[in-house]
């Protein structure tokens, strides 16, 4: 066969000419050697990515790894998060344990992220938005790298004991995060054949990553909305149930009387919203969230013979004992609660040892016992709370 460019021999089987080094695969049509253009598909054609091989699945299942192992680190360290939270309520803290709980939850927040957008690979994956989903993913690995490496330097600058391991630490978070980006990129271009990222400029790039991040919106949007009936369905049944339950059960103290409480109890509370704005505020909202406890339960439950000490008492006596008092606060809370329950028709399972031993022992579960006690007192509370609106008409 002859070069198409020079017009000599050329080896059989050769890519290139010998003499003039031309590509004999980019022959002009028409001429000697130039290669064959594939026939035009016939019948039906699938819009995208037909692939017999079973190379999508392999994208699939590496993200679907990614999603878990990320996910993992999500959760260690939103209970970080939640035990840093716990820490600054019992004064166990030092002064950099706001900017550490910070760079945990933003760790979260980034790993949390990273599921996201891998979910997006396995779900929701089309050529419009496979590049805007690599680039979200590439910047989500850089996130957590930056939020890591400030982490690792401010270790070096005021705990040396422990710079090593940090800097164990940030080189596998820059390892696990190259690995995800670079396998995502590997198989879309050596097992699909598809060369993202290529031939686009930055403003292209830049328009398909905001139409992934509004898909991304909307897609979790629609399953707020979802959620949210869902919630709302729950609540309303759970209000009528309770409504034909607030009647004083025989020999127990009747409510206290209409227009004890100037104002409407609050029912509503959230360990959610406890934790974020504990988080938010670095443990200042406790205090508040615990003064307006002890007054809405000292209001529902007048008439018992008891009182629960108000947030100055609790922090005295907390400090004097080195926290004791708290557990001790927490267990007379709770056995409260359950004691005032069957005035307004309730029965609460939960009383005072429940929450201590959750305190206590819980503590031993990553950490997650004392929120679980929390949450014991937040529901208790609010069905009391309810229970006194409903009956007092507030």
């Amino acid at each position: 066969m002859k070069c198409w460019k020079c017009g000599n021999e050329t080896v059989p089987g050769a890519r290139f000419c010998n003499v003039c080094g031309a590509d004999l695969s980019q022959a002009p049509q028409g001429q000697p050697g130039a290669p064959t253009p594939p026939p035009p598909p016939s019948g039906p054609q699938e819009p995208w990515n037909t692939n017999p091989s079973g190379n999508e699945m392999i994208l699939k299942v590496f993200a679907a790894v990614c999603a878990v192992l990320y996910g993992v680190f999500a959760v260690r360290h939103v209970f970080s998060v939640l035990g840093g939270v716990l820490n600054l309520f019992r004064f166990h803290f030092s002064i950099l344990s706001p900017i550490y709980l910070v760079l945990n939850g933003l760790t979260a927040a980034l790993c949390a992220w990273m599921v996201i957008v891998s979910i997006m690979f396995v779900m929701r994956r089309t050529p419009q938005n496979t590049d805007g989903l690599l680039l979200l993913l590439a910047g989500g690995g850089v996130g957590i790298i930056a939020v890591r490496l400030l982490s690792t330097l401010l270790t070096a600058l005021f705990n040396s004991y422990a710079f090593l391991g940090a800097l164990k630490s940030l080189f596998l978070w820059i390892l696990g995060a190259a690995a995800a980006v670079a396998g995502v990129y590997a198989i879309l271009r050596l097992l699909l054949g598809e060369n993202p990222l290529a031939g686009k400029d930055r403003d292209i790039l830049a328009q398909e990553v905001r139409d992934t991040v509004n898909s991304l919106t909307q897609t979790a949007g629609e399953a707020a909305q979802g959620a949210k009936a869902s919630w709302d369905a729950q609540q309303q049944a759970k209000r009528e149930q309770q409504n034909a339950q607030y009647q004083a059960a025989p020999g127990q103290p009747a409510p206290p009387p209409m227009g004890y409480a100037p104002y409407r109890l609050k029912a509503d509370r959230s360990l959610i919203a406890y934790i974020l704005l504990n988080l938010i505020t670095c443990g200042i909202y406790s205090w508040y969230f615990l003064y307006a406890l002890a007054r809405d339960v000292n209001v529902v439950c007048a008439g018992d013979g008891k009182s629960t000490p108000g947030l100055v008492k609790l922090i005295l006596l907390s400090f004097i004992t080195c926290g004791i008092y708290s557990f001790f606060w927490y267990y007379s809370l709770g056995n409260r609660l359950a004691a005032n329950a069957p005035r307004y028709g309730l029965n609460f399972q939960e009383n005072g040892t429940t929450v201590l031993l959750w305190l206590v022992l819980g503590s031993m579960l990553c950490g997650i016992g004392p929120f679980i006690a929390m949450h014991i007192i937040i529901r208790n509370t609010n069905d009391l709370c309810g229970a006194y609106n409903y009956q007092h008409g507030i």
